[in-house]
């Protein structure tokens, strides 16, 4: 018996690679990417929580336990499959027991068969959880099985260039057609020519296998710039696509993932590049002369042939015996890569952090590790490249001398004549060579099989804009109220942060929300700006509902100005221009002059034009947040939202930043979040959050005549 397996793309994608076999293993067809958004995974992968949410979403009745020792000898009251906590950090799928067996598909390995001491080894703390479909529910939910995915996805983007492969194609029959001249030549040379002494004959024939070199190298010329043009516009199209969708995803996509895992998918692109070229222009040409050499083959002596085909045969054995394991290394070579480029892009953000805590000897012996990881796995993979070429080398010599000798006793026997069995050779070569090229083809077919379906993640990955085209732009009014009714919300495997949360914020005005670290302050201001989309209730600015505005629209109106300000690699005044093409010079330096920016701009040498570092290095924190502030008050949007932006600069410097700015914006709704007091005092109304709950809101004067507790955000 066959048992599903859904292989993992990363550590992370483990809880969703299990329901996806789960929900295969019943009839239902889901990729990871669809169920990592369903479950919620993060970067430390999913928890039980997380597993047991998406499951229902995805229309099973979930339930988690944590079972008994027992276990094992009630084996046939579980309703297999179910899913398993393995090692404590990893989630496999159990499909019960098979004589003296326990079957576990494992996503990262594959499928295995476990003693039992084996299985109470991984699985040591007995959670699991069960898994059964509602037949309503589970069976009416929309799958992935008719979304075209892997190869026929990319292979379809050969079509607006069907003429420039008709041009590659017609180029590939006469290359081919030239090349098995060269055994026919070859026949005549030995036969005809050296066995007559036919110098004329030979004159010609040189004459003639010259002409044939200079046209074919032409020919080749010409083909190579197509195939060349062919190869770059398929790379610039996967490119354009993955970089397109990128942008278009939500912020939650950036949050559970680790950078280095999606700056991995661009080599991906590369391996399927390579591949959909060699696919659609090399394999057919190099089977065409294949073919015509088998045909021509049988003519000269179907008893060699038969020889030939066999030997060939026996050289893609080792390559169908190692093939598992190749693209089982394969993919964990993929994924340790990724892990690595997370850890040097994290080295180079992170650079400050590791000079001032002396962390750099902990973080080398912790990247050395990874690194040995990875040194392994290729060189496992290599190993393996290494025997199966060897293997079908060796095959391939050996072939060609038992052919040699079988077809030396046929030109004995006078049924073959010496050319012909030169020429048979020359052809078996053409013959043995697409079969050597079908098996390195294997070899790269792994690797970008599993480069695929990575992309396959990002791009199955679902925008936030899905259906922004049929939303409206609309005008929101600085003075429209704020509704929030009934908000569910809560982060990937975690409790619920916001449970009916109703709140009102008062348009106009200036309102502080303030509150305990962690009390869900930035959360709201996320789900505001709908950088967070909520799982329940609904946001409303003034008649506006908030889904029902295009997130263009929204951003435009609704600016989010966070703590950690970031700029671009380029100048100050390009910086502003990013998202704001038609803004004026004299509004940016007008929105500087409001946060006290066009002073320490205009000490710069070449002060707007100024290029700024990766990251804003070469400006302090304080510097990078006044521009942060400049670029978001620049259009003096009606709804400013100001999630400690003010927080790197000094009591004095960031009290007169704030009074500036709420004098710019007197009329026009401000929601402040901040811990300092001076800030919150300057606020018309506050909101004192504890715990998602709204504790107490008011005016200054309300909170300093209640004092006690809800006083002391006030108080310096």
């Amino acid at each position: 018996m066959g048992y599903t397996l859904v292989k993992q793309q990363s550590e992370e994608d483990c809880g969703a690679a299990c329901l996806a076999t789960v929900a295969k293993h019943n009839g239902r067809n889901f990729t990871i990417s669809h169920l990592r958004e369903f479950i919620g995974a993060s970067q430390n992968g999913t928890s039980l929580l997380s597993l047991t949410r998406g499951a229902e979403k995805l229309g099973f009745n979930a339930r988690p336990v944590k079972a008994s020792p027992e276990i094992y000898q009630r084996i046939t009251e579980v309703p297999f499959p179910v899913i398993l906590h393995w090692k404590g950090y990893h989630w496999v799928v159990w499909y019960g027991k098979k004589k003296h067996k326990y079957i576990i598909a494992d996503p990262a390995v594959g499928v295995r068969y476990l003693s039992a001491k084996e299985l109470s080894q991984g699985w040591s703390d007995f959670i699991l959880l069960l898994l059964e479909p509602d037949s309503e529910r589970f069976y009416s939910l929309p799958d992935d099985k008719d979304k075209i995915q892997g190869f026929p996805r990319f292979l379809k983007r050969v079509k607006p260039y069907k003429s420039l492969l008709t041009q590659v194609g017609f180029l590939n029959i006469i290359l081919g057609t030239l090349s098995l001249a060269s055994p026919l030549v070859l026949q005549i040379l030995t036969d005809d020519v050296l066995v007559r002494g036919d110098q004329r004959l030979l004159t010609r024939l040189a004459i003639g296998i010259g002409t044939m070199h200079i046209v074919s190298s032409l020919l080749q010329f010409s083909q190579s710039k197509l195939i060349a043009d062919f190869s770059q516009r398929i790379q610039r199209s996967l490119m354009l696509q993955f970089t397109r969708q990128i942008l278009r995803l939500p912020l939650s996509y950036y949050e559970s993932r680790r950078s280095g895992e999606i700056v991995s998918r661009l080599e991906d692109i590369q391996e399927i590049n390579s591949l959909v070229s060699q696919i659609v222009i090399n394999l057919p040409s190099q089977f065409f002369v294949a073919l015509v050499s088998f045909v021509l083959m049988l003519c000269y002596s179907p008893k060699l042939t038969l020889a030939a085909v066999s030997l060939g045969t026996v050289m893609t054995l080792s390559t169908f015996i190692f093939l598992p394991a190749l693209r089982q290394k394969n993919r964990s070579l993929l994924v340790e890569t990724a892990e690595n480029q997370g850890i040097l892009v994290e080295t180079f953000k992170g650079a400050m952090a590791l000079k001032t805590t002396n962390a750099a000897p902990q973080f080398f012996e912790e990247f050395q590790g990874k690194f040995n990881r990875l040194t392994n796995l290729t060189l496992d993979t290599l190993h393996i490249g290494i025997i199966n070429g060897t293997f079908s080398g060796l095959v391939s010599k050996l072939g060609s001398l038992i052919l040699l000798w079988l077809g030396s006793g046929f030109v004995i026997k006078g049924e073959l004549s010496i050319g012909q069995l030169l020429a048979f050779n020359s052809m078996n070569g053409s013959f043995v060579g697409f079969i050597a090229t079908v098996i390195g083809f294997v070899d790269e077919f792994t690797r970008a099989r599993t480069a695929t379906e990575r992309l396959d993640e990002v791009i199955d990955a679902t925008p936030e804009e899905a259906d922004d085209l049929q939303k409206p732009y609309v005008k929101i009014s600085a003075f429209a109220d704020i509704y929030c009714h009934n908000i569910h919300f809560h982060h990937p495997g975690r409790m619920d942060l916001l449970e009916g949360f109703d709140l009102t914020i008062p348009g106009g005005k200036t309102t502080a929300l303030v509150g305990k670290s962690g009390c869900g302050k930035s959360t709201l201001a996320k789900l505001i700006a709908r950088l967070y989309f909520t799982q329940g209730g609904n946001i409303r600015f003034g008649t506006f509902n908030q889904e029902d505005i295009s997130l263009d629209c929204l951003r435009q109106q609704v600016v989010l100005v966070p703590q950690d300000a970031h700029t671009w690699s380029r100048s100050i005044w390009e910086n502003f221009q990013l998202g704001n093409r038609g803004v004026s010079f004299e509004k940016v330096v007008q929105a500087c002059k409001i946060v006290q920016a066009d002073e320490f701009i205009s000490n710069f040498p070449d002060k707007y034009h100024t290029i700024l570092g990766e990251f804003g290095s070469n400006l302090s924190g304080g510097q990078r947040q006044r521009l942060g502030l400049a670029r978001a008050i620049v259009n003096d949007p009606p709804i400013l939202i100001l999630d400690e932006p003010t927080s790197a600069l000094d009591p004095i410097s960031e009290a007169d930043v704030i009074e500036s700015i709420l004098n710019y914006r007197r009329g026009k709704t401000t929601i402040m979040i901040s811990h300092s007091p001076s800030v919150i005092q300057q606020a018309d109304w506050i909101i004192l959050l504890d715990n998602g709950h709204v504790i107490m809101e008011g005016t200054p004067d309300d909170f300093y005549h209640q004092g006690g507790e809800n006083a002391r955000f006030l108080n310096s």
